[in-house]
């Protein structure tokens, strides 16, 4: 197959299902052949707190260059802004061993919009069986190299961690970033946990985590 046929983005559903609903959380889009990730909130949600605008957040975007952008909704020309450390700019994605993207708290998955159209074999689907309480959706990325290099017994500052195993963890999931990207050896990691969520004021919180400098470049496998 051509690299003209292939699609420039792909999309797909980030669902909690309980019984025979399925509750949306977000949509992640990525870039085919930049290896940019959007992640964009089932509802809306206001800036992150810092800038005190109480602007409408329509989508988080990470970019292949490391910059982080929150896009706001309704403006003629979209304000931007990038997320910058006391430490220095974010590593590019290509550097980059292992990041926390996002940690989505929900007081009460309930009350996210009902998802009715078909489920496709991308979607993330997190089957919550009985559970009832509040939860948090955990977006991450972990370089593969990461991965081979403690299987072979190198020190790395990652450890694998079985979700489902967790007394926390409700389900957890991954995907490629693809080669087209130009980062074939990253991973997606999506997870859905248990969280005490009853001092959060309003229903959802939206966290970024700064940059944890945890890189893949010194790695030899």
């Amino acid at each position: 197959m051509s690299d003209e046929k292939i699609k420039k983005s792909v999309s797909y559903k980030v669902l909690i299902k309980k019984d025979d609903k399925f509750f949306n959380v977000g949509t992640i889009v990525i870039k085919t052949y930049t290896g940019d990730i959007l992640y964009t909130p089932s509802i809306k949600f206001m800036d992150d707190g810092k800038s005190k605008t109480n602007k409408e957040i329509e989508h988080i975007s990470w970019h292949a260059n490391g910059q982080v952008h929150f896009k706001h909704k309704g403006t003629a020309t979209p304000e931007k802004y990038s997320i910058v450390q006391k430490n220095g700019e974010r590593q590019k994605i290509s550097e980059i061993g292992f990041q926390e993207l996002i940690r989505d708290t929900i007081k009460k998955y309930s009350e996210l919009p009902l998802y009715n159209k078909k489920v496709i074999d991308l979607d993330v689907v997190f089957d919550v069986s009985n559970y009832d309480g509040s939860v948090a959706f955990f977006f991450s990325i972990v370089s593969s190299k990461l991965i081979v290099a403690q299987y072979k017994g190198q020190a790395v500052p990652i450890k694998s961690v079985n979700t489902k195993e967790k007394r926390d963890g409700l389900g957890s999931t991954i995907r490629a970033l693809g080669h087209h990207s130009g980062s074939a050896d990253v991973i997606l990691q999506y997870s859905l946990r248990k969280i005490d969520a009853n001092n959060l004021r309003t229903n959802r919180q939206v966290y970024i985590p700064h940059d944890m400098k945890i890189s893949k470049l010194n790695i030899k496998v």
